[in-house]
């Protein structure tokens, strides 16, 4: 009969197991969050300019939370409503919304590369000026926002929703659109050099003026 393994062959074992398990978290994470800010932000639903860099927010309902100019980098955002949350000026580096209800926010002016939206809903929310370089999203609904002056660069969209959305004058240079639906996107003085736009759904015309074309080609024919 085998013997079972002692608890030494054990210990010798977890080590390899561990890879596996540190692949599920961003190499670069620090988990540096301010305990005492995340408190205030839970009692409060105000923490304007507070550090809550990788910090696990889900489950709660923080409708209205006042995060102007926090930190939230390396955040994994679950299960959680931010309706009408104020995110002006924040931080999202490499953040990630899960499955999140985030509706008629405001994220002007935030700093977001890299960030990345997952079977979540953002509609009527407001990225105006925000840096979104290299940001994805996937089965992600932003009908009817705004993305005036974003930096969208790199983006990638997959499966989601862009019906209504504002994209005047955003650098969408390099982005991935597929299979997303544009009805009556406007793309007014965006810039889509080099983009990859496949597999799209468009009932009602996007609007196309003074608009770069993934040729380098300009499109007016909706000025």
């Amino acid at each position: 009969m085998e013997r079972p393994p002692s608890s030494h062959e054990d210990e010798m074992r977890l080590p390899a197991l561990l890879p596996a398990t540190l692949l599920l978290l961003p190499a670069t994470v620090a988990l540096a969050w301010n305990e005492a800010d995340l408190g205030r932000l839970r009692q409060t639903l105000a923490c304007e300019a507070c550090d809550l860099d990788g910090a696990l927010l889900g489950g709660t309902d923080m409708t209205g939370a006042k995060l102007a100019g926090a930190n939230l980098s390396h955040t994994f955002i679950r299960f959680q409503t931010l309706n009408g949350a104020d995110f002006t000026g924040a931080r999202f580096e490499d953040a990630f919304f899960l499955e999140s209800t985030v509706v008629g926010a405001t994220f002007t002016g935030a700093a977001m590369p890299l960030i990345g939206f997952e079977n979540s809903t953002l509609r009527d929310s407001d990225f105006t000026g925000a840096a979104m370089a290299g940001a994805e999203a996937k089965d992600t609904n932003f009908r009817n926002v705004k993305f005036i002056g974003a930096d969208l660069s790199g983006a990638v969209f997959t499966g989601g929703v862009l019906s209504g959305a504002d994209l005047t004058g955003a650098n969408l240079s390099g982005a991935t659109i597929d299979r997303t639906t544009l009805n009556g996107t406007n793309f007014t003085d965006a810039d889509l050099t080099g983009a990859t736009i496949t597999s799209t759904t468009v009932t009602t015309a996007a609007r196309f003026c003074r608009t770069i074309m993934p040729d380098g080609t300009v499109n007016n024919t909706g000025c």
